[in-house]
């Protein structure tokens, strides 16, 4: 099935590394021009330096998502380079697995600003362009956990509950403006997220991490662990005409770990 996001600009953040890349190469197979935004400035820059090695085209710009002034650069970086914004895909996030009786303000300040305040940011920069355009598709990255709050993951689950929040009103605000806004919410696969998730939790409690990952596993209905494809399909499905009456989900991909 065709998509149809050939000669689209999409604006991928968080895309240096995880979940952020997969779907930063996935746009760049199906023809689109990518910004990868991300803090982590050396590897966004190899990443577009590799996806243009293979004919795409492609903008690394640093980007501190709890910054307006680096949400608005990001916005203005884009623009210069390929004249418009059609596609947002808020993929940065962080983050931290520990009781709540632990979390000091500071943790929570951190979680909640990348996470929620970062999506709200650099949202806020790209809408007014694609009002002006009358067409846009935002695609949020929450969570399993922003649907269902586990234990030690409070504060990360009060900072994606936010993001599927600000995904359903925005979805109402901008329909007048052919602005589609969804949300994709990934189950459990071994991203460095979920790597930080497993040292956390064998710290914690004395088990090993692959026991503590295979019983988590083990939870899952169809007893396997997301990839990162199964992730990147859904936003670049999301992303496409082909998606065009479907606003203000959030779609889980978790193997039925959690059913909606």
């Amino acid at each position: 099935m065709e998509l149809g996001l050939k000669g689209k600009v999409a604006i991928v953040t968080g895309g240096a590394r995880g979940i952020g890349r997969d779907i930063a190469e996935g746009f760049a197979g199906e023809g689109a021009s990518v910004v990868v935004s991300d803090i982590l400035t050396d590897e966004a820059q190899e990443l577009v330096e590799k996806l243009t090695r293979s004919g795409a085209k492609a903008l690394a710009v640093r980007t501190d998502v709890t910054r307006k002034s680096d949400a608005d650069d990001l916005v203005t970086a884009t623009l210069n380079e390929f004249g418009k914004i059609d596609i947002l895909v808020n993929a940065a996030g962080i983050v931290q697995d520990i009781r709540f009786i632990d979390i000091e303000e500071a943790d929570w300040d951190r979680v909640l600003d990348v996470n929620a305040k970062g999506t709200y940011l650099v949202t806020r920069a790209v809408i007014p362009h694609m009002i002006a355009a009358r067409y846009g598709k935002i695609v949020n990255i929450s969570s399993r956990s922003g649907k269902e709050a586990q234990p030690g993951l409070v504060h990360y689950a009060a900072s994606k509950f936010a993001v599927i929040g600000l995904t359903t009103g925005l979805a109402k605000e901008l329909a007048e403006y052919d602005i589609n806004v969804n949300a994709v919410c990934p189950g459990i696969l071994r991203t460095a997220m979920w790597e930080k998730i497993l040292d956390a939790r064998s710290a914690r409690t004395g088990i090993p991490r692959e026991e503590i990952f295979a019983s988590i596993v083990d939870t899952i209905p169809l007893k396997r662990p997301q990839e990162l494809a199964d992730i990147t399909s859904v936003v670049l499905f999301l992303s496409s005409g082909i998606s065009r009456n479907i606003t203000g989900e959030s779609v889980s991909v978790n193997g039925g770990a959690r059913m909606d």
